[in-house]
C-alpha cells in the first residue's frame, strides 16, 4: 500500500472515530422552560414546574424512552443558555421564526395559538387599530413575537416590555397600562385566575407569517440533529395515537391549540 493511500485511510478512520465519539446516547434530556407562562408552564406552590407543556414533554419523552428533567430559565437568556449547554432542548412555547432559526434548530410545529389584545374591563372600545391605540401604553413580554409585532405596527403607541408575560398582565389589572398583547390562552388564563372582572380579551389577531412564523416548536442546538429527529418522531407518534388530543381536552376543552 503506498503512503498516500495509507494516509487517506488513516484520515478516514480518524473521522469515523471522531463521529463515534461525538454521537450521543440520549438517556436523559434536560428541558429548559420559562415557567412564567401558565397554563403552558408555571411553578406550583411546591416549587415544581407544571403545565400543559410539561405533560406534553413527558408524553414525548415516554415515546423516546428517555428521562426528562425540567429547569426554569428566564426568557431573555433561554437561547444563550441552550447554546451554552445548560440544557438540551427548549420546550417553552417558542414560536418558530426566521431570526431564531439562525441560532437554533427547530422541531416540527406542535402548537399554534393566536396572539390577542386585552384591556381593562372598564374600557368598552373594541377598536384595536394602530390609529385607535395611538398614544396608549401597550405592555408585552420582551424578546417575543408580540413585542416584534407591536414594534412593527404600533409605532405611535407607547410599547412597554417586561421580562415575563405575567408582569404586563398584572400592570393591566392594576390600571397602570392600557392594553396588553400576549397569547390568547395565557391572557385568558390570567383573567380567569385573577377574578374581580379586572380585564377582558378584546380580540385575537391573525398570525403574520414573517413575524409569528407557523407556530411553536422545540428548539435544539444546531448540531443536535439526532435529538431533533427523535423529538419529531415522538411528536408524530403522540399525535397519531390520540394522546395529544386527550391532553388538549384536559387543559383546553374543545379548543384546538394547533390552529388546524
Amino acid at each position: 500500500m503506498n503512503s498516500t493511500k495509507f494516509a487517506a485511510l488513516l484520515g478516514l478512520a480518524a473521522l469515523m472515530a471522531a463521529g463515534t465519539a461525538q454521537a450521543k446516547d440520549w438517556k436523559t434530556v434536560r428541558v429548559g422552560m420559562d415557567a412564567t407562562y401558565a397554563p403552558f408552564e408555571s411553578v406550583n406552590p411546591k416549587g415544581e414546574i407544571v403545565g400543559w407543556e410539561v405533560e406534553y414533554g413527558n408524553l414525548l419523552c415516554a415515546k423516546m424512552k428517555v428521562t426528562c428533567t425540567y429547569q426554569n430559565q428566564d426568557w431573555d437568556g433561554i437561547i444563550p443558555s441552550l447554546l451554552a449547554n445548560k440544557f438540551d432542548v427548549i420546550l417553552s412555547s417558542m414560536n418558530i421564526t426566521a431570526a431564531r432559526a439562525q441560532k437554533v434548530l427547530f422541531s416540527d410545529m406542535y402548537v399554534a395559538t393566536p396572539p390577542a389584545f386585552s384591556t381593562t374591563a372598564s374600557n368598552k372600545s373594541n377598536d384595536i387599530s394602530p390609529a385607535a391605540l395611538k398614544g396608549k401604553t401597550i405592555g408585552t413580554q420582551s424578546s417575543t413575537i408580540h413585542s416584534n409585532y407591536l414594534e412593527k405596527f404600533y409605532k405611535d403607541s407607547v410599547i412597554k416590555t417586561y421580562p415575563t408575560q405575567d408582569e404586563p398582565n398584572q400592570d393591566l389589572a392594576s390600571g397602570r397600562i392600557d392594553y396588553v398583547m400576549g397569547d390568547v390562552i395565557v391572557t385568558q388564563d390570567f383573567i380567569d385566575k385573577h377574578g374581580n372582572g379586572c380585564c377582558r380579551v378584546v380580540a385575537a389577531i391573525k398570525r403574520v407569517p414573517e413575524i409569528h412564523g407557523p407556530g411553536v416548536g422545540a428548539a435544539f442546538r444546531p448540531d443536535d440533529k439526532d435529538l431533533a429527529a427523535m423529538f419529531n418522531k415522538a411528536i408524530a407518534e403522540v399525535d397519531a395515537d390520540g394522546s395529544y388530543v386527550t391532553l388538549e381536552k384536559k387543559y383546553f376543552g374543545s379548543l384546538d391549540i394547533r390552529g388546524k
